[in-house]
């Protein structure tokens, strides 16, 4: 399995947060906030995720492909 990611800290009012991989379908792009996988959030583009709520002051966030090569 390819993982490629990102890494963010929350400023408590920050909603969208862009990166920088490619990814084959929208599905493959996941999301985590102080090591908990979140599915709160939508793609604003082609590169910018956009949480439904910011995430909080100092939160580690990681935006990461996970892209499943078995079936490739």
């Amino acid at each position: 399995m390819a993982v490629t990611q990102n890494s963010y800290t929350g400023d408590g009012s920050k909603k969208s947060y862009s990166f920088t991989f490619p990814y084959l379908k929208a599905a493959d792009v996941k999301c985590s906030i102080d090591a908990t996988v979140t599915t709160a959030f939508t793609l604003a583009n082609a590169t910018t995720v956009q949480f439904n709520t910011a995430p909080a002051n100092n939160a580690k966030i990681k935006i990461y492909r996970e892209t499943d090569d078995a079936a490739l």
